[in-house]
This record gives structure tokens, sequence and C-alpha cells, in this order.
């Protein structure tokens, strides 16, 4: 059966679209804000919508695994910088939840057979999209409960890092069986000097921030390709270029059209 719709084209339609909710955050108007939350959500249920599509038509393809984690990073790492940004989330425990994102996908990329999505990962990126919206929706009607808002923050951090302690757990048991390549493994860690100088530096950008964040989605997106497809990651890499590329003119485009 031909899809027009098909799961493919709704993740990558998430990940085109995710400068709205970001943008529109920025407004200061209630309208903003409020288009920001409906904007989120809609994304939010694309992730639901796409696996279901896949399952239900037998469209689970191997580009889609990849591009699916791919999406729930960059709408993680964007929504929540962008939070940090406005002042209503504390840059620490945010810093640990992208931390944990930035090991994990790094990890992948070296060990895509061992480092699968597990079920606890699921919920864990269901817990950070659902306390995003929550976060948004605390931002626009009830402002004064930063501080609790900010507390439950701590809980994702603690909650993502223990999702991934299966995944550090089967690293140390590969690295064993990995001698021969481990020399090369901790050179490649030097790699890791990229997204680490981007996120530490995030609260220090200023105006610029959205270039850390736009630079993270780049990130993200290439390891994801090194772990599902490296010959497009190493041979093809104007596919994530466009893809950022288009994500940056999105962001400066609507940004001036919103609020110049």
């Amino acid at each position: 059966m031909h899809l027009l719709i098909t799961p493919n084209r709704l993740t990558l339609l998430r990940i085109f679209l995710l400068p709205f909710p970001c943008i529109l955050l920025f407004s200061g108007s209630y309208s903003g804000k409020l288009g920001a939350l409906i904007t989120g959500f809609l994304l939010g249920i694309t992730d639901y919508l796409d696996g279901i599509l896949a399952r239900k038509y037998k469209k689970i393809t191997s580009i889609g695994t990849v591009l699916d984690p791919i999406a729930d990073k960059i709408f993680v790492t964007s929504i929540y910088l962008v939070l940090v940004y406005l002042n209503y989330f504390n840059f620490l425990p945010v810093f640990l939840i992208i931390l944990r994102e930035i090991l994990v996908s790094f990890l992948r990329s070296w060990f895509p057979e061992r480092i699968k999505v597990s079920r606890i990962a699921k919920l864990k990126t269901l817990f950070q999209m659902s306390f995003a919206g929550v976060a948004v929706l605390f931002y626009i009607y009830f402002p004064s409960y930063k501080y609790f808002i900010n507390y439950s923050l701590w809980a994702v951090a603690i909650f993502s890092f223990i999702s991934a302690i299966p995944y550090f757990y089967k690293v140390l048991h590969t690295i064993k069986e990995f001698r021969r390549n481990l020399k090369n493994f901790f050179k490649s860690l030097f790699s890791l000097t990229y997204p680490m100088g981007l996120l530490l530096s995030f609260p220090l950008s200023g105006s610029l921030f959205w270039i850390n964040i736009i630079a993270l989605s780049f990130f993200f997106f290439k390891k994801g390709l090194v772990r599902g497809y490296p010959k497009w990651a190493y041979e093809k890499a104007w596919i994530p270029i466009l893809v950022v590329t288009m994500l940056t003119l999105e962001y400066i485009y609507f940004r001036n059209l919103f609020f110049s």
C-alpha cells in the first residue's frame, strides 16, 4: 500500500518544523507562548504517529530507526536549551541531560550492534518530552512555580543517566573484545570536545545561542548516521549539512519575520 505520509516523512517533518516552537517561545506574548505549546505538542504527536504507521503498514526501515532517535535528541536539546536561555530552566541539570545524549550518541556510533534503543531509553524520551510540555505550560500559566519546575528537572536528569546505565555496562564488556581498536576508540574521544565545547559555552553565547543549538543538532545527526549509514556519514556529509543549513535558515527567517 502506497502511503502519502510515510513514517520517515513524518520524522523529517518533525526535524524541519522544530524551529517553530522554539521561536514562538521568544514572542513574549501569550499567543506566541501558547502557539509554542501547541506546535510542540503536535510535533510530539508525530513521534507517536510515525511508530504506529511503521508497525501498521510494515514500513519499518533502517533509516527510520536512525532518524527517529536523532529527531528526539534534537527536539529535547533545542527546547531545553531555549528554556535555559529564557532563564526558566537552570543550566546544570540541562547540561547533564544533554551530556547523556552526547555520550550515548558517541558510544552508539562505535558500537551500533551492542547499543540499541532500550525500553527504558524510550521511556526516558517520553519523560523528557512530556516534561518539556509541562514546563512550557507552567512557563505560560504559572511562572511563579519556576523553582518547582527546576527541582523536578533534576529528576529528569537523574532518570536520563539511569536509562544510560545498560549502555555503559554493555560498552565496558565490549571494550574487552575490542582491544585491537581500543587505541582508535580513545583517540576518537577527542571528537567529544566539539559538542562539549558547544554545550559548556552555551551560557556565554548570548544572542547567538541558536548557533550552539544548530551545531549540536549537526553532531547528533552526524553521529546518528555513523551508526546506521556510515557511508552517508563519511562520504555524503552534505546530507546532515543540508538539514542543519535548512534549520538555520528557518530559524533566521522566521525569527526576523515574527519579531522584526
